[in-house]
């Protein structure tokens, strides 16, 4: 009754918990869809994204470990937009070698300059000396202050020329170095932003991971504790019911071995109650044998130079007769012996040995 009872309560609350679980069933699957819609559009670029770093994660053979870990760091700074970044770097880099050209230039220019300075110099020294001492001049110190003046005329154009060349220099100098100043404040700004995209990144992550963990929560508390809940039910029925069966079966086959045993005790008493009738036929158990015995032990009792009673002094017929009895009663007494216990069985067999030999 009381196993009705539990069966019929444990239906009625699994019943309970379906009907509550398919309600809120009902209610996660449009939550579920409204959140999917609108959450899809915003996921697309990134599923894009995602997908094309998989194409080419796909295509990264072990061939070459250092081709494959380049391919690799490429593709993540793809994916992640640090390769930007390296533009700039190479950019900066890039305009430090021109800074350097350039100032190789001036230095270059600024020698060649100086170069022309004192070329035109050591010309103008050359005139002033001849100037100095005009009023001796020769033919040949006119033909050399000529030579000197034409050559003085070409050292002032180089010297102009080399002036212009230092200062173009000097301003392409300024230009590659405002150029590497500005490549460097374009990468400061560039990381600053890649880091501020990756902070943020990292918080909508973690954001999103706690989002998937409170809906793992829910969903594990809602769907599948219920049904985990029903499958142990389910399963502790199935238990208990074959564990009740199994009882069931134990205590029928005790009650039947218990029957068998007391069918047998009867058997066996049945059997002894025969076997005592029997006995107690036996001429053996004669109240006149019985008197005789006793007389006989008596005597021996008081006389023992007198013989007990012997079997001899009975005719032939009932010596045959006694015989055939005594055999019987040995058979029947054997086989009491295999049908009872083994202590009864002795005993009896020891008596009735012990009867035998003392009538023959």
């Amino acid at each position: 009754m009381s196993f009705r009872l539990f069966s019929s309560t444990s239906r009625f609350n699994f019943v309970r918990t379906r009907a509550y679980s398919t309600q809120n069933n009902k209610s996660l699957e449009k939550y579920f869809e409204q959140l999917q819609n609108e959450i899809r559009p915003r996921l697309a670029p990134y599923w894009t994204k995602l997908n094309h770093t998989s194409e080419q994660l796909k295509r990264l053979t072990m061939e070459d470990s250092k081709e494959a870990i380049h391919r690799a760091s490429k593709i993540l700074n793809e994916v992640t937009g640090y390769q930007h970044i390296e533009a700039v770097k190479e950019k900066v880099t890039q305009q430090a070698n021109l800074f350097e050209s350039a100032r190789d230039q001036v230095q270059a220019a600024k020698k060649a300059y100086e170069s022309a300075i004192e070329t035109r110099s050591n010309t103008q020294r050359g005139i002033n000396e001849l100037l100095q001492r005009k009023h001796l001049w020769t033919s040949e110190d006119v033909t050399r202050f000529t030579e000197l003046y034409r050559l003085e005329h070409q050292h002032v154009q180089a010297e102009m020329m080399a002036r212009e060349n230092y200062q173009a220099c000097e301003k392409q100098m300024d230009r590659e170095y405002m150029a590497l100043a500005r490549s460097i404040m374009e990468r400061y700004h560039e990381e600053q932003l890649w880091s501020d995209k990756i902070r943020s990144v990292s918080t909508y992550g973690t954001w999103a991971l706690m989002g998937v963990n409170l809906l793992l929560f829910v969903m594990v508390q809602t769907v599948f504790e219920p049904h985990k809940r029903k499958r142990l039910t389910d399963r502790f029925e199935e238990l208990l019911v074959a564990k009740v069966s199994e009882e069931e079966d134990k205590f029928k086959g005790v009650l039947e071995g218990l029957h068998d045993k007391n069918r047998l005790l009867m058997q066996q008493q049945v059997a002894l109650m025969e076997t005592m009738n029997e006995l107690s036929e036996h001429p053996l158990f004669h109240e006149n044998f019985i008197q005789s015995l006793k007389e006989s032990t008596n005597r021996e009792e008081k006389d023992e130079a007198i013989e007990p009673i012997r079997i001899d002094t009975l005719s032939d017929q009932e010596k045959e007769r006694i015989q055939f009895e005594n055999d019987l009663l040995r058979q029947q007494l054997l086989t009491f012996h295999s049908e009872t216990p083994s202590t009864s069985n002795s005993s009896w067999l020891h008596i009735a040995e012990s009867a035998l030999a003392g009538g023959l």
